[in-house]
């Protein structure tokens, strides 16, 4: 079970890679942050489903930033999952 879930994180790493540098262009992040600073969850899902990887991404947002997470599967069960949180204003206290 180890190997599978450890070939199923190396699938996650390339995959929030790739969202990584979706982030890292301006037009995109700039729809992101304002879809979100308006409370659309509709339209932050759609920008995230548009980078087109494959894991399903549960998406968080505040004020503060962005939280990501993604989970992956090996041998029918959930195995493995990768949090990402991306600052993109001030810290509270309890960013969630």
């Amino acid at each position: 079970m180890f190997g599978h879930s450890v070939s199923a994180f190396q699938k996650l790493a390339l995959e929030s890679s790739t969202l990584l540098k979706m982030f890292a262009d301006p037009s995109f992040s700039h729809n992101l942050m304002k879809a979100a600073q308006a409370g659309n969850q509709m339209k932050v899902d759609s920008l995230i489903k548009s980078i087109g990887i494959s894991t399903p991404v549960t998406v968080k947002y505040n004020p503060d930033g962005i939280l990501l997470t993604m989970h992956a599967q090996a041998q029918g069960s959930e195995c493995c999952t990768l949090t990402m949180f991306l600052k993109w204003g001030e810290f509270r206290e309890k960013p969630f």
